[in-house]
């Protein structure tokens, strides 16, 4: 695995719980990877990266709206993008979904139901344990295939139908190293299509 992951801290300056698990998860995984703030996102050039993973964040009911204007080369960027919680939430909503506040909300750990096979599930036996942290949930936008659900929430994971863009409710860098493991092979994958 010989790619270039770029992951965008959807938490606020200082708070670096997120983005910090994730880069623990990736160092066995033998790909190069940096870490910055979402305020920074918008002035990065996409070329100099192969994929891109954005965080979950504790920031409280307004995230979405306040973030969005940060992210919104997400759907013109052209990368593999994976994101988590917070990551999660704002791709959906600039791709359509609906923000759901409070009416989903899971803490601790919880089983998710695979419900469509994808090779970011690749290894992964259904039910799976995940960790949860979340109030906020999203509907399902056009355009996505649901991947995943949960007894609580129903929009767990979900890809793109045409794009290799994918999120999830809940955080893999606790339990689901292998996730992370199918993203970075999916990365290298869209990699030697181009070559």
């Amino acid at each position: 695995m010989d790619s270039n992951i770029l992951i965008i801290n959807s938490a606020e300056p200082g708070v670096s719980e997120f983005y910090l698990s994730i880069e623990e998860v990736l160092k066995p995984l033998n790909t190069r990877f940096k870490s910055i703030e979402y305020k920074k996102s918008q002035d990065i050039d996409f070329s100099h990266w192969d994929g891109i993973i954005i965080t979950g964040s504790p920031k409280g009911d307004d995230i979405v709206a306040h973030h969005l204007p940060y992210f919104q080369w997400i759907t013109t960027c052209g990368k593999p993008i994976f994101g988590i919680c917070a990551g999660h939430h704002i791709t959906g909503v600039l791709y359509g979904a609906k923000l759901l506040r409070n009416r989903e909300p899971e803490s601790g750990d919880s089983e998710v139901d695979i419900i469509n096979e994808d090779p970011i599930l690749d290894g992964i036996h259904s039910p799976f344990k995940v960790k949860q942290m979340h109030n906020d949930s999203i509907t399902l936008p056009g355009g996505f295939i649901q991947l995943a659900t949960s007894r609580v929430c129903k929009n767990q994971l979900m890809k793109h139908k045409g794009k290799p863009v994918y999120t999830c409710q809940f955080h893999p860098e606790f339990y689901n190293a292998d996730i992370f493991r199918n993203f970075i092979r999916i990365v290298d994958n869209s990699l030697s299509h181009l070559k």
